[in-house]
């Protein structure tokens, strides 16, 4: 019986880090997209207030007054 309890405890120990590895590369995932949010043109991008989209922060930093001016319009 010693045999087939370390066959089974080997076999929790490979499932528990390949669990731990996908956990792992999950949270990877979603800091890597929560990061700066540059792209390849590496301008920085922020959620649109009032829209479900993204625009390019230094834009709305120039001018926010027109940005919401133009929000209300729509």
């Amino acid at each position: 019986m010693g045999g087939s309890e370390s066959k089974s405890s080997g076999a929790t120990t490979a499932a528990g880090v390949i669990a731990g590895l996908v956990i792992l590369a999950l949270g990877v995932g979603v800091v890597s997209l929560m990061g700066d949010s540059s792209g390849s043109s590496g301008r920085r991008t922020m959620k649109a207030p009032g829209r479900d989209t993204r625009i390019f922060r230094d834009d709305f930093e120039k001018n926010t007054a027109s940005y919401f001016r133009n929000l209300r319009k729509k």
